[in-house]
């Protein structure tokens, strides 16, 4: 109880600056149309997508280059999560752990949860998710460079599709492909981006 009180305390003071400009202004410049990583870079969009009425999770990303050429792209339904934001991290950890084996060494992560990058941040402020924020950075250690990106729906829209497959046609088997699901295919040529089959 006294645990639960002292990070009840210490969240309250962290945020208590927060203010709704500081928020708008978080959400300003983030782009509409999904952008390419540098030259040479892999660009990874996620999405876990959450029910909670049963706390189901699918997960789902998809790797692009700087030409916006699909690489590859995963899909998997996750063990249930009380809450959004715990979704998000387990979905993120998912995500760092198969990019790493696959040996992605540098890579840009996009999400479109203002909350779990605020959280991977500042982790201090998140004292509830302390041991999942410590398994992402030592995760993130082992690459070689990582950067972490706020997209908007709309450009991250192709991993949200993909993730929310998952729960809506019962996809629960885990799967990792090359190139992009033949289904998104309109999908990613709207946003602007080459596919590879």
């Amino acid at each position: 109880m006294r645990r639960a009180l002292e990070e009840a305390s210490l969240w309250y003071e962290v945020n208590k600056g927060a203010s709704g400009e500081e928020q708008t202004a978080l959400h300003m410049g983030v782009p509409q149309s999904w952008t390419p990583p540098a030259q040479g870079m892999v660009k990874c969009n996620f999405h876990a997508n959450w029910r909670s009425d049963r706390y189901h999770v699918g997960g789902a990303w998809i790797t692009r280059n700087y030409n916006g050429e699909v690489g590859m792209h995963a899909r998997d339904a996750l063990t249930p999560k009380s809450d959004k934001l715990s979704a998000d991290m387990y979905c993120l950890l998912w995500v760092l752990k198969s990019l790493r084996d696959l040996r992605i060494e540098e890579v840009h992560i996009g999400t479109d949860s203002q909350e779990l990058y605020d959280a991977i941040q500042k982790p201090y402020r998140w004292p509830r998710y302390r041991g999942l924020l410590q398994q992402i950075t030592t995760i993130c250690s082992e690459f070689v460079g990582i950067k972490f990106e706020v997209e908007s729906v709309q450009s991250n829209k192709v991993a949200r599709e993909i993730s929310r497959s998952v729960l809506r046609d019962g996809r629960f088997q885990s799967y990792l492909a090359m190139g992009g699901p033949s289904w998104l295919h309109n999908i990613i040529r709207t946003e602007g981006a080459m596919v590879i089959s």
